[in-house]
């Protein structure tokens, strides 16, 4: 009796669904990224939110344009939230340790988003300064 070749026994095996994203933030300690991992179970997120919306946030500061809009206005859960939103609530739950070190990974992303954006004296003063924001 012939064998099933590896490709044939591959084909029949579930297809994974791999949305693209790590679990972890590099650079970021074990200990963070489990306290990472503890929040977005807390908050009904997938594994992996936190981490995506940290490469969101880079990737819009690294755009010749940032572009301030990263989600929806109308935020009905944390899926919606803006990446930096999702990023600073974070960073306000996890311990001392673990903010001072996510805080430290966020920084460099938030100046450099300063730098290139300008204040809109016309935004409400109670959204995050990262909403009131606008391209120079």
């Amino acid at each position: 009796m012939p064998r099933r070749s590896p490709g044939e026994i591959r084909a029949q095996l579930p297809h994974r669904i791999n949305r693209g994203t790590r679990a972890v933030i590099r650079g970021l300690s074990a200990a963070t990224n489990r306290q990472i991992g503890r929040f977005e179970r807390k908050n009904g997120l997938y594994s992996g939110d936190v981490a995506h919306a940290f490469r969101a946030w880079s990737q819009t500061v690294r755009r010749s344009y940032p572009s301030v809009e990263l989600s929806c206005e109308g935020t009905t859960g944390w899926r919606d939230m803006h990446a930096r939103t999702l990023l600073e609530a974070a960073m306000r739950t996890t311990s001392t340790k673990a903010r001072r070190e996510l805080r430290k990974a966020v920084e460099p992303l938030d100046a450099r988003f300063l730098a290139r954006t300008l204040n809109n004296p016309l935004t409400p003063t109670d959204l995050p300064w990262w909403h009131r924001r606008i391209r120079s």
